[in-house]
């Protein structure tokens, strides 16, 4: 069974900026474009939401490939929310500051995909690691989606 993945906003910014900087590791993009051309990497409209206008070439990687990338908010996703907002709603104090990672987690849920990001489960903190957990949705760190597809570089 191919696996498709959901990546977050901090899975995208942790690659541009921090690990798989694309003017020094080309190919790791070009495998993530692999995915997305494959239709296995995809993301809700809320990447491109939660994603800062700068002038960057990881930036523009991204908007450059918006409409093959992202899931429209369907009835889907919509009804995945249903389920995932009382979870955070039980852990949570202010729903507002949790701003869009219950649209990647039911994105995820609803599309049966691992969910990418660099959030790391924390005892006592909201992390899309422990609601993933929680709801039963696969996630994953980029290391391990890199692993899990046998990239080498």
């Amino acid at each position: 069974m191919t696996t498709i993945y959901c990546i977050d906003t901090s899975a995208v910014i942790d690659a541009g900026e921090r690990y798989y900087p694309i003017d020094i590791f080309p190919a790791f993009w070009d495998k993530l474009d692999g995915l997305i051309q494959d239709g296995r990497l995809k993301a809700p409209q809320t990447l491109i939401d939660e994603l800062e206008a700068k002038d960057d070439a990881w930036r523009a990687w991204v908007y450059e490939r918006r409409e093959q990338m992202i899931w429209a908010i369907d009835e889907s996703i919509q009804e995945a929310l249903s389920k995932v907002m009382p979870v955070y709603a039980g852990v949570v104090t202010n729903l507002d500051s949790i701003k869009g990672d219950p649209f990647f987690v039911a994105a995820a849920m609803a599309k049966g995909a691992t969910l990418i990001t660099s959030e790391k489960p924390r005892k006592g903190n909201v992390k899309i690691p422990r609601i993933c957990d929680s709801l039963g949705v696969a996630w994953s760190p980029m290391l391990d989606v890199v692993r899990f597809e046998r990239w080498r570089f």
